[in-house]
């Protein structure tokens, strides 16, 4: 029996894995000026949009769901016909003995933007990176660009190029092929084929999703056109919902700009595609009642968001088993439908675990070993809901990045696609569905509400919790004041083309990239490039309109330094009173402190630990550990490890099971963990408390302590902090009584 035929009788009982490739680039051309100041449409392109589709086509059994986003449809397609260079494909392109000193300055630090997996792939590009210096300050760039001879300004403009293509087309492409074996001494020549490949495989994408579309064998899907996050759009104070009286700028409320972004999407997609889309992914995972009405009225029939969205709507908290399964099993393992005032609307929630094993965990991992694990932690899920006897069959939602992971795996990721595609493909206990089927696999729970958040922290924190943040809303909110008074004062008829221009810009500016990089907690080396696009879309908006630009528009919105965060030493003695709650404010006042960034570098949200405080008092060394809900609740399904490093390596891990905390200390010995006796104390409520003896510990005086929190669930590690390097606690900084 073939494992299709093994499927077919299977099926009643098969595991839907419905997974959801998210497929996204803001508007990197500026509207004032019609440059494209970014490349990360072309390179991602040239990397995964191509390759992500044709994998997928090896195995037909195997069924998914590309979400695409229109902004990023309209740029590749502008790339694709001819009409787009971008800033960094121009230099790429000159000549490099005609480069002047300023361009070849941009382009050590422009080419060279890019992970370090893909710079090891070539050897010449490695040496080139070497040679620049790992350093990108302005100083170090103008000591490169006098060094580097013309033969290595063209070996960097080929062999940077050459790196982000897609590893297949490497193999299977005879320019390509020939270019990695040639591996230096490059010509003028090679750089034009390597544009025409780049050329071919740009003028390839949009076609190969509507084949894939039109087999059936992929559903595509949207979201609202420029990737605004709908909630916001449709009413700022949404963000109260998760923080009550957390500071918001002045009101926005324009509901009718989210069913504009919505309406123009579906169109996009019908222009492109032949039809209308029946899904929508809310940019960010972004839902909330006002928001799910308007994909309602649009005529959308489902939509996703996070699973911790899921929990606040029902009040009911999801938890870990040792696998890592998310229980109550029957709460996120199904599609759930939200009724609304223009219709149902079903929906889906992303188990976060597993999708984060893709995106983040993976990514170190044998690349094989790890698609088997995921297939084995997928089959468990089926294998606890036959045990627990509920009806029908479990759907797991996976909904991640489509294309920021794959440059970390060192194969690209293909060799695990392909071992996980094969494997839902043959395995008769799974089948992979797009999210439309998975939405009619099985009877929908009703859902009586829907908690207004993302799958960041189920909130908006990233994109208005912070001062910067909330600038940029007063900037937007001025910006749609200024075109409501227009829309006011103008005869009746068609908009001019200088207003259709200043209502494009308008859309532009509410992308929720531009905000993705404002405040303190996450940067990238584009953060002027990304501030300065947003607000050239909203000088745009008043340039069209006749209006002056406001002078807060023409300065930076940035007005934090974006650095890794920082630890504070202990300022005195502490000794708390250990009961998982913060007694009083003076309670932790002296202690050492260091708050988690909220999201890292690559957008991977955090678990559970914000903030650690420490210090000594009274011969313990006492941690106070904030986490994204109360701890004890965060502890029942997960476990905190408290790692301390010296001449030996120590830790002691802390769970909550059954409503009881529980501290063990183990040393690593032997080349196993071994459990010794402790006489460490915890407390686990709101917050977590722990005071671990000085005599258990490998400290002394000139030896300061070393010590990192992690946070695993189902065995994985999913958090550390601080991630870089860690704690040093001195015995001396604070006296001992």
């Amino acid at each position: 029996m073939s494992a299709r035929e093994r499927r077919r009788s299977t099926d009643h009982a098969a595991t839907r894995v419905a997974l959801l490739w998210h497929m996204h680039q803001p508007p990197y051309r500026d509207p004032l000026d019609g440059r494209q100041v970014l490349p990360w449409v072309r390179l991602h392109a040239i990397k995964d949009y191509l390759g992500m589709v044709e994998v997928v086509e090896e195995t037909p059994g195997v069924h998914v769901t590309f979400n695409l986003v229109p902004c990023l449809l309209d740029q590749l397609e502008s790339y694709a016909g001819g009409d787009t260079v971008d800033a960094y494909q121009a230099v790429a392109r000159r000549p490099a003995a005609e480069l002047t000193h300023e361009e070849r300055v941009f382009a050590l630090r422009a080419l060279f933007q890019l992970g370090r997996r893909l710079v090891d792939r070539i050897p010449r590009l490695a040496e080139l990176l070497a040679a620049r210096g790992e350093q990108a300050d302005a100083a170090a760039l103008d000591r490169a660009a006098r060094a580097f001879s013309v033969d290595d300004m063209r070996d960097l403009q080929v062999a940077s190029h050459l790196a982000w293509f897609d590893r297949d087309r490497q193999v299977r492409d005879p320019v390509l092929r020939g270019l990695l074996e040639k591996g230096r001494g490059y010509s003028e020549d090679d750089k034009a084929r390597l544009a025409a490949c780049e050329r071919d495989l740009l003028r390839a994408v949009v076609p190969a999703y509507r084949r894939a579309a039109e087999r059936g064998q992929v559903e595509l899907s949207t979201t609202p056109y420029y990737h605004p996050i709908l909630p916001l759009l449709c009413d700022t104070d949404a963000h109260r919902e998760a923080h009550p009286g957390a500071p918001v700028p002045r009101r926005f409320v324009h509901p009718e700009d989210a069913a504009d972004q919505i309406e123009r999407a579906l169109a996009r997609y019908e222009q492109l595609f032949g039809r209308r889309p029946r899904g929508l992914w809310p940019a960010e995972g972004s839902v909330s009642e006002a928001a799910v009405q308007e994909m309602a009225r649009a005529g959308l029939t489902w939509t996703a968001s996070d699973e911790a969205v899921l929990a606040r709507s029902v009040g009911q908290a999801l938890h870990r088993d040792a696998q890592g399964n998310a229980w109550p099993l029957e709460l996120l393992y199904r599609p759930w439908v939200r009724q609304t005032a223009q219709g149902p609307v079903h929906m889906l929630f992303r188990d976060h675990m597993l999708s984060d094993l893709i995106g983040f965990v993976y990514t170190n991992e044998d690349p094989e070993q790890s698609a088997l694990d995921l297939l084995a932690r997928l089959r468990r899920v089926g294998q606890r809901w036959r045990e627990a006897r509920l009806a029908g069959h479990p759907v797991v939602t996976l909904i991640l990045d489509g294309e920021n992971a794959w440059e970390h795996y060192r194969d690209g990721g293909r060799v695990f696609l392909r071992r996980l595609y094969q494997g839902l493909q043959d395995d008769p206990e799974l089948q992979a569905v797009t999210m439309s089927e998975a939405a009619a696999a099985a009877d929908p729970a009703p859902l009586p509400r829907l908690f207004a958040g993302s799958w960041i922290q189920a909130d908006f924190s990233v994109w208005i919790g912070h001062a910067d943040d909330r600038r940029a809303w007063e900037a937007l909110g001025e910006a749609r004041d200024a075109l409501s008074a227009h829309e006011a004062a103008r005869a009746p008829g068609p908009r001019s083309a200088e207003e259709e221009r200043a209502w494009a810009a308008y859309r532009a500016a509410c992308a929720s990239d531009w905000w993705w990089w404002y405040g303190d907690d996450r940067s990238s080396e584009n953060d002027v490039e990304f501030d300065r696009l947003f607000r050239r879309h909203l000088e745009c908006v008043y340039r069209a309109l006749g209006r002056p630009v406001p002078e807060a528009v023409r300065r930076t919105f940035i007005t934090t330094r974006h650095v890794e965060p920082g630890v504070a030493p202990p300022a005195g003695p502490v000794r708390p009173l250990l009961d998982g709650r913060l007694t009083s404010e003076g309670e932790w006042a002296a202690a050492g402190a260091y708050s988690a960034p909220a999201v890292a570098a690559m957008g991977r949200s955090s678990h559970g630990v914000r903030q650690v405080r420490f210090g000594l008092g009274d011969g313990n060394v006492n941690v106070f550990v904030e986490t994204s809900t109360a701890a004890a609740d965060v502890l029942a399904g997960a476990e905190l490890v408290f790692l301390i490093s010296h001449d030996a390596d120590l830790r002691y891990r802390v769970r909550v099971r059954d409503g009881a905390p529980a501290i063990t200390r183990e040393e690593h010995a032997e080349g196993a963990w071994q459990a010794r006796p402790s006489e460490a104390r915890l407390a686990a409520g709101p917050v977590l408390e722990l005071s671990i003896p000085l005599r258990e510990l490998p400290a002394e005086p000139g030896h300061p302590l070393l010590f990192q929190i992690a946070l695993l669930e189902g065995g994985v590690e999913l958090e550390r902090h601080p991630e870089a390097a860690p704690i040093a606690l001195s015995v001396e900084e604070v006296p001992h009584p």
